[in-house]
C-alpha cells in the first residue's frame, strides 16, 4: 500500500483580506464553526532572505476532524502571505498542513522528494515551515512538529466543532 509522504492532511489553510467576513462566510454558507479567532497574533518570518515580524489574526475552525484555518496579515512587511495582498480575491488556499512527529526526518523526506524550503514562520513555541514543489505552484506545504498539548487542543476543538448545534459561532481570543 502506498504511504503518503507526511501521513493525513490536518489543515487547509487560506488566505484572507477580511477575517471577519471570512468566517461569517464560512458559518452562513457552509455550516463550517464553531470559529477559534485569534487576534493580533505575532510570528517571526523568514522568507526570501528577509527576517521581518508578521501580524495577523488567524481563524480556525474544524470540518471532520480537519482544520480550516483563515489567516489575515495585517502589517505589509515581506512574507510568505504578503502577496496574497495584491490579488482581487477575497480569499484563497494557500497552503495544506501536515502535523509531524519528527520536523527534520519530514524535512528530509521532503527534500528527497523533491520539495524546496519556500519560508519558515516561528514564534517561541512553534516552527512552521512552508515547502512548494513545481508541480504545485500557488500552493505550498506546512508542515508542523508534534506538540502533545497542540493536538490535545486540536482534538478537542475537532470534537467540539463535530457536536456544534449552530450557536455561538465566533469564540475570539486577543493577544497583546
Amino acid at each position: 500500500m502506498f504511504e503518503p509522504l507526511f501521513g493525513p492532511i490536518t489543515q487547509w489553510g487560506f488566505l484572507v483580506k477580511d477575517i471577519e467576513a471570512a468566517m461569517k462566510s464560512w458559518v452562513e454558507h457552509f455550516g463550517v464553526g464553531p470559529w477559534w479567532g485569534y487576534r493580533n497574533v505575532r510570528l517571526q518570518s523568514e522568507f526570501r532572505g528577509a527576517h521581518t515580524e508578521v501580524h495577523m489574526h488567524v481563524g480556525l475552525a474544524y470540518q471532520n476532524g480537519v482544520q480550516i484555518e483563515l489567516i489575515q496579515q495585517l502589517n505589509d512587511v515581506i512574507s510568505p502571505y504578503r502577496f496574497f495582498h495584491d490579488t482581487a480575491h477575497a480569499q484563497a488556499l494557500h497552503q495544506l498542513s501536515y502535523i509531524v512527529p519528527d520536523l527534520d526526518a519530514a524535512l528530509a523526506r521532503a527534500a528527497a522528494a523533491g520539495l524546496r524550503e519556500h519560508g519558515v514562520m516561528r514564534n517561541d513555541f512553534a516552527r512552521y515551515i512552508y515547502l512548494d514543489h513545481p508541480a504545485m505552484e500557488g500552493l505550498v506545504v506546512e508542515l508542523m512538529q508534534s506538540d502533545p498539548d497542540y493536538v490535545a487542543s486540536f482534538k478537542a476543538c475537532a470534537a467540539e466543532a463535530a457536536s456544534w448545534d449552530g450557536s455561538n459561532p465566533y469564540r475570539l481570543v486577543e493577544f497583546g
